[in-house]
């Protein structure tokens, strides 16, 4: 399918001309500004349609990409593709099809097609009346199927509505901030201790990495954290989730140790008290875990050794019930996992990608232990098991977790997290992604987010609280943690 003109059909309609199967000459019209589109005459003479337009015009410094452009007397409109390309740092949108309007001296996007992410897109043609403007493109089909046509219009008058709003909070008091930070809430009070970081310098330039015992709560509304007790040991890394006794943490490490314990920190209005949980029936650090219906559900982690091996541990805890253990439940069908992404909503237990590390059968050695950054998904019902979901686009490894649930439509966000396409290929040094996946409950399909996180961290606990959610501090980059404490919450 041959996609060769989108025009301006006379007053206040869009016109759209592509070759489809054998050649034959389709056209479609529709009000400018939305509407249904409707077939229109088509010339009869193929060959006399007129060319896609030439990129020749694209103003120096124009964002890399561009797939068509149209320029006018103060700016110009163009269409890039936002996919990522491996070895280069992901710009958001990492989206199919964005558009962008600006000048060579600045540029700003303004809208995205809302296709699948990294879905492939064939022609792409532009046109632009008033303050509007109209992207055309083919997605192309599977064996046999030439492909789709497809539109999105914008408004250049008034810059697309945000769906969202991020907040800054009292920053955490320990600079330079923690990765493996154990947070939660209880009582309406932000919980949040422990945590490890490197305070002098990175790990590849000799810095060793610290952990800490420390436990601290903000208040709603507070200017300053308050320190609220002190953990027995040093810890990091335990899967941790709010439960109506306290914020529970499972697992976790120090220094020597991966824990097999549980604990429940409970805010009693001037400090914080530690109950001991049930212990877990191994231990584990880095694990996912999520209360869905009055349970804890934990899945993957590692376990002590060199290497530390990825697992598919999969138990589960019910609340409320005295004296109550943790039951091993079987596993999905899929990797072993640490550093996964866990979510409650439907009623089931949501799991999703992940690091996966495992010695090649017959070694023992370390170096026959390749690691695997995972993209797939998964989801429990206590009902009826396992089932396999659509895979990531890209791997978001060690994302904020449990990860936030949304209603109408129910969507579950994956807030960022580590690309394994370009591990390996950018600097150590490399800012995160800020793109944000959304996984459509009812269509079971990715979407990409319409804003970017503006401050993108992993090895962090999500806490949901006051309507929306709240990651406090965590990993920018390789070795290197913030104090931001960032809250966010949907509008509407």
């Amino acid at each position: 399918m041959h996609l060769v003109a989108a025009t301006l059909a006379g007053a206040r309609r869009w016109r759209v001309v592509w070759a489809g199967p054998g050649g034959k000459t389709l056209a479609a019209e529709r009000p400018i500004g939305g509407g249904a589109w409707a077939v229109a005459p088509a010339s009869p003479e193929t060959g006399a349609l007129p060319p896609t337009p030439s990129l020749d015009a694209l103003p120096e410094g124009a964002p890399a990409g561009a797939r068509a452009i149209v320029v006018g007397t103060t700016e110009a409109v163009v269409v890039r593709s936002g996919q990522r390309i491996v070895g280069q740092q992901p710009r958001f949108p990492s989206a199919s099809i964005v558009l962008t309007r600006g000048t060579a001296g600045a540029w700003q996007d303004v809208a995205i097609a809302d296709e699948a992410p990294e879905t492939p897109v064939g022609d792409v043609v532009l046109a632009v009346a008033d303050q509007h403007a109209l992207a055309v493109y083919v997605v192309p089909g599977g064996e046999g199927i030439t492909g789709t046509v497809r539109a999105v219009e914008l408004s250049l008058a008034t810059p697309s509505p945000k769906p969202s709003v991020w907040n800054r909070l009292t920053p955490y008091p320990l600079v330079p901030g923690m990765a493996g930070l154990m947070a939660g809430q209880h009582r309406g009070v932000l919980v949040a201790g422990g945590g490890a970081n490197f305070p002098d310098r990175p790990p590849w330039e000799g810095g060793v990495k610290r952990m800490y015992d420390a436990i601290y709560v903000l208040r709603p509304g507070a200017s300053a954290w308050q320190a609220a007790g002190h953990f027995a040991t040093t810890r990091a890394y335990g899967a941790t989730v709010s439960i109506p006794e306290g914020v529970l943490i499972a697992g976790g490490e120090n220094e020597t140790t991966v824990f097999q314990d549980t604990i429940i920190l409970q805010w009693d209005g001037e400090a914080v008290r530690q109950v001991r949980g049930p212990e877990l029936p191994h231990p584990v650090t880095c694990a996912a875990a999520a209360v869905v219906d009055g349970f804890v559900y934990l899945a993957g982690g590692y376990t002590a050794g060199t290497p530390r091996l990825s697992q598919s541990f999969f138990w589960r805890l019910r609340l409320g019930q005295r004296n109550a253990t943790w039951e091993v439940l079987p596993s999905w069908s899929g990797p072993t996992r640490a550093l996964a992404v866990a979510a409650s909503a439907e009623g089931a237990f949501f799991l999703f990608s992940g690091f996966g590390l495992r010695l090649a059968e017959g070694t023992q050695t370390p170096e026959a232990a390749p690691g695997v950054y995972l993209r797939d998904a998964h989801r429990f019902d206590p009902a009826s098991g396992w089932s396999t979901l659509p895979d990531l686009p890209w791997s978001a490894l060690a994302a904020p977790t449990p990860a936030p649930v949304l209603s109408g439509p129910g969507r579950i966000l994956l807030l960022g997290g580590v690309d394994g396409r370009q591990t390996g290929h950018l600097p150590r040094g490399a800012a995160l992604p800020n793109d944000i996946l959304s996984f459509d409950l009812a269509e079971r399909t990715w979407r990409h987010w319409p804003e970017p996180w503006p401050v993108p961290v992993v090895c962090i606990s999500a806490v949901e609280m006051e309507g929306g959610w709240i990651i406090p501090s965590g990993e920018v980059s390789a070795g290197r943690r913030t104090t931001d404490v960032v809250a966010w919450r949907e509008l509407g």
